[in-house]
């Protein structure tokens, strides 16, 4: 090997070592994790993306309630609560928590948090879920009570979400960037284009955890590139952004271990109901009739998932099976079109971001199947930014696909502002009428209601579940089978001692 030769390998090997993050690899307590999507901050109360809850939430900041690996409400910075009339909600707080910054988290600050997140000024993403909250009670440092203005039978997840992170005051102006709560990691850094890195919070208030001291969440979009970092030992696990394909393939390495479950991620072609021809529910049944969803799943995700006829999920405990509900059926199809007015169809716009290669694969078996009953789909591919830009937040496009990933999600559809468009007073009634009813049984049945109205108004053609799909090297322990939350908890992941 002549000394060019070696010199070029020299200068090869240190390019690829720290894009590698070898450094992160060394040692029983590190973990690199691929992650898909770079996040548009870090701020949970800033942005619905699960590309900023699946690092942060649960890691870096936590919430007073917790929804554990089974999907049940448990107590995280609360140690316990409690209501006598569904309408006072008294928490019990955690003594000796402390936040990141070493100061120790009090009842003042939970008030703060929730005020802040009223605030219109503040443009919470999740501020309707605290409409309810009429009043917030310091009784002492350890102890806080919600006195609401009505029943809210969901007010318990809603202070599970994301966006109901405690976190202190003095940090807001910097969270985008700097994340600060009590979880049991702390945030170390953030480069641009390429990982989050977050380092073992030493005085967490669990004892015993987290079991690592380093995790990497690195950026890798393409499929194809995270297989072959997997296989170069350039990540010790992905948890989400593996096409089914490679999924199949690294079940056969002996090196790794292909963990799958259920999700609430709600694969869904999404219509613009403001916008013709999708004003007409002869069209928008039409176009679910005329998508074959087995399919569809076949294509995009190997057989993988589940088949869905409506939002409610699986993991959700209200779920009725409605896949069946409004099979494929091109001839009944076409027949609505014609009473709608479309008997040759139309044409249309399908914008799909290739950042997620599911939507992309969807598209093409859902533009296959229309074109059958004359509804000639064109795809048009966008980055990311711009269809959070353009379609989620001007609902500029006639279709989109897009997996939602919050649980507890129906509420969408009773905002006729979100992205879909969907102005139904008698859902928005439904919803109001399940969100007062605390009865678990009663609660059922308007969810059993509002879904069964769903499928007949067919807002958006619910596609599929989109399974949990994650691959780690053997040995990695304590990942999370389902995923009933949009969080990656990490706190209990750690290396297996070598035998």
């Amino acid at each position: 090997m002549t000394r060019r030769t070696i010199l070029a390998a020299l200068v090869a090997a240190l390019a690829v070592g720290p894009l590698a993050g070898a450094a992160d690899a060394q040692g029983p307590g590190r973990l690199i994790v691929q992650s898909q999507t770079e996040p548009p901050g870090l701020d949970v109360t800033a942005t619905p993306a699960t590309a900023t809850s699946g690092i942060v939430f649960y890691n870096v900041q936590e919430s007073l309630v917790k929804v554990d690996r089974h999907g049940k409400l448990v107590p995280s910075l609360a140690e316990r609560w409690h209501t006598a009339d569904n309408r006072n909600y008294t928490f019990f707080l955690k003594k000796g928590v402390r936040f990141h910054s070493g100061r120790e988290m009090k009842a003042a600050d939970v008030k703060y948090v929730f005020e802040r997140a009223l605030n219109p000024e503040t443009k919470h993403p999740y501020a309707k879920d605290y409409e309810a909250i009429g009043d917030i009670i310091v009784k002492d440092d350890y102890t806080v009570t919600f006195a609401l203005k009505s029943v809210n039978a969901n007010f318990l997840q809603n202070v599970a979400r994301a966006g109901a992170s405690i976190y202190p005051r003095e940090a807001v102006e910097t969270m985008k960037s700097h994340p600060v709560g009590t979880g049991p990691f702390r945030f170390e850094e953030w480069v641009r284009g390429d990982r989050v890195v977050l380092v073992k919070n030493g005085d967490y208030h669990v004892k015993g955890l987290p079991k690592l001291e380093r995790v990497t969440f690195r950026f890798v979009t393409d499929p194809n590139a995270v297989l072959a970092a997997l296989k170069a030992g350039d990540v010790d696990a992905s948890l989400f952004g593996l096409g089914p394909e490679h999924v199949q393939d690294l079940a056969k390495d002996v090196r790794f271990q292909v963990i799958t479950g259920d999700t609430t991620n709600d694969v869904i072609l999404a219509m613009n109901n403001s916008r013709k021809p999708y004003t007409d529910v002869r069209v928008r049944r039409a176009m679910t009739y005329g998508i074959n969803k087995a399919d569809v799943l076949k294509g995009a995700m190997f057989g993988m998932g589940k088949i869905l006829g409506t939002n409610v999920d699986p993991l959700n405990p209200y779920y009725v099976d409605m896949s069946k509900a409004m099979p494929y059926d091109p001839d009944r199809a076409k027949k609505l079109l014609a009473e709608a007015g479309y008997p040759n169809g139309f044409d249309t716009v399908l914008k799909v971001s290739p950042q997620y290669d599911y939507t992309v694969r969807s598209g093409q078996i859902v533009a296959d199947n229309l074109k059958k009953i004359g509804v000639n789909v064109k795809i048009e591919q966008i980055e990311w930014g711009q269809w959070i830009a353009r379609v989620f937040r001007e609902a500029d496009y006639d279709l989109t696909i897009i997996g939602h990933a919050e649980a507890w999600d129906i509420k969408n559809y009773a905002n006729a502002k979100y992205y879909y468009r969907y102005d139904s007073p008698k859902f928005q009634a439904l919803f109001a009428k399940s969100e007062v009813t605390v009865d678990d049984k009663a609660r059922r049945e308007v969810y059993v209601d509002m879904q069964k109205l769903l499928v007949e108004d067919g807002p958006v053609v619910w596609l599929f579940m989109h399974p949990r799909l994650a691959v780690a090297k053997k040995g990695l322990q304590g990942l999370w089978k389902d995923l009933p939350a949009s969080a990656n908890d990490l706190s209990e992941v750690s290396w297996a001692a070598a035998k």
